[in-house]
C-alpha cells in the first residue's frame, strides 16, 4: 500500500491509531530516533495527501488535578507519543485527559477549542470518527491499547462504568486560561472489575476480523477494523456475556 492509498482510505473515514513503539523497528533509519522521524514524516505526508489519522497523546491532567496546557503538557503514554506531541503541538486536541494529535484536515475544528468535554460521549472526537464509519487501528499488535472501547461500553450502557466529572484549568494554544469540566466514563472501583481487553484481542485475531495494511515503502504493518464493525462485535459479546471485559 502506498501512502496515497492510505490517505484515500482515511480521507472520509478517519483512523485512530495506537502504537506499540516496537512496531516501528521496520522503518528506515540508522537508530530508533531516525525511525521516529521517518514515522512523523509519514504521518504528515498522509495528511498532505488528504488522509486523516488521530494519534493518542493522553495526559490525564484533570484526573491528577493538574493544569492542562495544550502546547506544553507532556503526553503520559510513552516516549514516542511525547516525541510526536513536541513535533506537532498545534495538532493537539483540547480534551484535558484524552487528547489526540490530529494529522488531517477533515477533523472538526471544535476539537481544538477549549470547552467542556465528554471524552467518550456525544460530540467527542471518538463519536465523530464512529459516525464517519472510521477505523480503529494499531501498530505493533497494541490491540489492548484501544481506549475507544469505553465509547462502545458507554453507548451500550454497561453497568460497571459510570460518568464522572473532573474540573480544572486548560491553557489554549494562544495562552488563554479557562476553567472547564470533562466527563470520564470511569470503571466502578467498588466492583471486582479489572477492565481487560485481552479476550477481545484474542477474539479479533482468531475470528480474522482485522484488516492488515502495510506501507510498502517502509514495510510498516498495521491492523485495523471499522469502528462500527467492532461496535457490533462487542455488542454481541456483551449481550451473551455481560462480563466480557472483566
Amino acid at each position: 500500500m502506498k501512502i496515497s492509498t492510505l490517505a484515500n482510505k482515511t480521507r472520509n473515514n478517519p483512523l485512530i491509531m495506537h502504537i506499540n513503539p516496537v512496531g516501528l523497528f521496520s522503518l528506515n533509519g540508522n537508530n530508533y530516533e531516525d525511525k521516529i522521524i521517518t514515522f512523523d514524516n509519514m504521518l504528515n505526508a498522509i495528511q498532505n495527501a488528504g488522509g486523516n489519522i488521530a494519534i493518542p497523546a493522553y495526559s490525564y491532567s484533570y484526573t491528577h488535578n493538574e493544569t492542562y496546557d495544550l502546547r506544553n503538557t507532556p503526553s503520559k503514554l510513552d516516549f514516542l507519543s511525547e516525541y510526536l506531541r513536541k513535533k506537532n503541538s498545534s495538532k493537539r486536541t483540547s480534551d484535558p485527559n484524552f487528547s489526540y494529535l490530529l494529522f488531517g484536515n477533515n477533523f472538526s475544528t471544535r476539537h481544538y477549542k477549549v470547552s467542556d468535554t465528554d471524552s467518550f460521549g456525544t460530540a467527542s472526537l471518538i463519536d465523530d470518527i464512529y459516525n464517519k464509519d472510521g477505523y480503529l487501528g494499531v501498530i505493533g499488535g497494541a490491540l489492548e491499547y484501544l481506549t475507544e472501547i469505553h465509547f462502545i461500553e458507554k453507548k451500550l450502557g454497561v453497568d460497571y462504568r459510570f460518568d464522572k466529572k473532573f474540573q480544572g484549568v486548560t491553557i489554549s494554544n494562544s495562552g488563554e486560561k479557562k476553567h472547564t469540566s470533562t466527563t470520564f466514563f470511569c470503571r466502578d472501583l467498588d466492583l471486582n472489575y479489572r477492565g481487560s481487553l485481552s479476550q477481545l484481542k484474542n477474539d479479533l485475531i482468531s475470528e480474522k476480523l482485522l484488516e492488515e495494511w502495510t506501507i510498502d515503502s517502509n514495510n510498516l504493518k498495521m491492523q485495523v477494523i471499522r469502528f462500527r464493525d467492532i461496535y457490533d462485535f462487542i455488542k454481541d459479546k456483551i449481550k451473551s456475556n455481560p462480563k466480557y471485559f472483566w
